[in-house]
């Protein structure tokens, strides 16, 4: 069995129609789609547009799409991070003292000291482990400290 893809996009429709009109897609290669279903490399077909769309909107994020001979090009437009901002002054006391990763959860923290450690590190692209070593740096330099119960906690910045 020969199993080959035709390099082009067969569809008429825009991907707000697939989300709007509840279309059925377009299977282009049976064979390559049912090699895939069955190495469980996609789920299910038919549903990428509809999930691209609810995702980002239940994300808050936008995102737009571009056409081409062979299919669409999503584009998503991450939310700004903490570390894209340019007009980021740091107080000079804490340029000795703290690392860039820990300045930057402290800024973090300033702005919102209910935030989880997944939250930050989402918002200062590092990972929970990084920002966990930041936080607890920053609780031995005496810069913040944990309030209130495990489950219901929050950070209260002392300086």
């Amino acid at each position: 069995m020969t199993i080959y893809s035709p390099g082009n996009y067969a569809s008429d429709h825009k991907p707000e129609e697939y989300v709007k009109y509840n279309l059925e897609s377009e299977i282009r290669n049976p064979g390559i789609a049912k090699i895939l279903f069955l190495s469980k490399t996609i789920e299910q077909f038919g549903s990428g547009f509809k999930r691209i769309d609810s995702l980002c909107k239940d994300a808050g994020i936008k995102y737009t799409y571009e056409r081409s001979d062979n299919g669409f090009k999503f584009i998503i437009y991450r939310p700004k991070l903490i570390s894209d901002t340019p007009d980021v002054t740091y107080d000079v006391t804490y340029e000795k003292a703290l690392n860039i990763t820990e300045q930057t959860v402290l800024m973090v923290l300033k702005q919102n000291p209910e935030i989880s450690r997944e939250e930050i590190a989402e918002r200062v692209s590092k990972t929970v482990r990084t920002v966990q070593r930041a936080l607890v740096s920053l609780t031995e330099k005496g810069y913040i400290r944990r309030v209130g119960a495990k489950k219901n906690s929050t950070w209260e910045v002392l300086r």
